[in-house]
């Protein structure tokens, strides 16, 4: 497990100062990951990001669900490195259609192996990953 924080701003005071325009703004996943799992899933943006804003709210106060994986923590955004059977459970506890449940795993995929390179801990073969915002959570060591 590694924490690294890069900066003293949280990830909510960057939301705060971002003018919020983009709904995408509100999870921890950066709107460049967003558009491009979009085009490549083929599912609409605002779709996917409707999607990723139900789940991001779900998952807030959920780090304890996750313990048990490793995880990564830079800049209040803290990525657990799951297996397929945590995905699956998300799936069956929220009503996306499978394309959409594609481009969600995907983003929160993606979005933690950037994670992992910025705090230098590039891995392979990441099975799924779980972003969540943690300036809300409890500090673990």
């Amino acid at each position: 497990m590694i924490d690294d924080q890069h900066d003293s701003t949280t990830h909510t005071e960057r939301l705060a100062t971002d003018g919020g325009t983009d709904e995408a703004a509100e999870t921890p996943i950066e709107t460049d990951v967003i558009d491009d799992v979009a085009t490549g899933e083929t599912v609409p943006r605002e779709d996917l990001v409707d999607a990723l804003v139900v789940l991001d709210a779900a998952l807030i106060g959920e780090h304890s669900t996750y313990e048990e994986y490793e995880y990564v923590s830079v800049d209040g955004v803290r990525a657990y490195l799951v297996d397929t059977a945590a995905w699956e459970r998300l799936r069956d506890e929220h009503d996306f259609e499978n394309r959409l449940a594609r481009a969600v795993q995907r983003a929160h995929t993606e979005q933690a192996e950037r994670l992992l390179a910025a705090a230098d801990e590039p891995r392979k073969d990441i099975e799924a990953g779980i972003v969540i915002g943690i300036d809300t959570a409890e500090v673990m060591n």
